[in-house]
């Protein structure tokens, strides 16, 4: 395979957009409230950590937190089976968290 046909991967000096740093540790640290296993939250706490990376430094910052946030307690009840008053406390958590986002953004 010559270099013109290799994928096109990021290096160390390429920006890609990513959350803080301080974020996934926060996360984790909600997502293990839960009553699920590590290896089955991770495809989701992955989905949702770039949905989060994804979101602009706009005004409209809010929505699309609430759209990445959204999309995982809908994930998590459609696949995990979590729980309305479960699905409660965790969107509670996950605005908090959402919020600390937006404040040091």
């Amino acid at each position: 395979m010559s270099d013109a046909e290799k994928p096109v991967t990021p290096t160390s000096t390429e920006e890609t957009p990513s959350v803080p740093g301080w974020v996934e540790p926060a996360l984790d640290s909600i997502l293990a409230t839960l009553p699920f296993a590590a290896d089955r939250l991770a495809p989701l706490r992955a989905s949702y950590l770039d949905c989060l990376a994804g979101c602009g430094r706009a005004g409209d910052l809010d929505m699309e937190h609430d759209a990445c946030r959204k999309g995982l307690l809908r994930a998590l009840t459609d696949t995990l089976g979590l729980t309305p008053d479960a699905a409660r406390t965790l969107e509670r958590q996950l605005e908090k968290l959402e919020l600390d986002i937006s404040a040091q953004a």
